[in-house]
């Protein structure tokens, strides 16, 4: 291949991606985050919230209620994937905030919601890769029925 094709070649190839791809996945792919990011996250938002300072992000339970009413993330609000759009008014007001969503497990569920999150124009939605099974089961920070914490082994 000569010269001037293959420098024709390459140059195409980043434009067609740029052009192409994000309009074909536009909104379909969202940003994972895994434990130890969140549970850094999660224990900086129990500092702010002890000190009645704002938090940085939000952390959901896209569960049934009856699961986070049972225990769930320190720190997350229910909004389950179902209810959404009944609920969505718990979200913070700019568009622009960090949310984070959690399932069980990673499920269609976690992806329905961040879906339907970016639909309502939040930009910044990471779905957390492991669920709450692992959080869990990992001793994580968690807040059982009634806002008791547990920190039992937790930090």
């Amino acid at each position: 291949m000569n010269t001037k094709k293959l420098m024709a070649a390459l140059f195409a190839f980043p434009a067609f991606i740029l052009i192409v791809v994000p309009e074909s996945f536009a909104g379909s792919d969202f940003r994972a985050i895994d434990t130890a990011r969140l549970h850094s996250l999660v224990v900086d938002n129990a500092h702010r919230m002890e000190a009645r300072q704002a938090t940085r992000f939000t952390v959901i339970d896209a569960r049934p209620e009856k699961e986070y009413d049972k225990a769930h993330i320190l720190s997350a609000i229910s909004i389950p994937e179902a209810d959404f759009g009944k609920s969505k008014a718990l979200l913070p007001k700019d568009r622009n905030a960090f949310l984070a969503v959690y399932c069980s497990s990673v499920k269609t569920e976690c992806r329905a919601w961040a879906e339907k999150a970016a639909a309502a124009g939040y930009a910044n939605v990471f779905i957390y890769s492991e669920g709450f099974t692992v959080w869990k089961d990992k001793k994580m920070p968690v807040a059982p029925i009634g806002g008791r914490l547990s920190l039992q082994n937790q930090f």
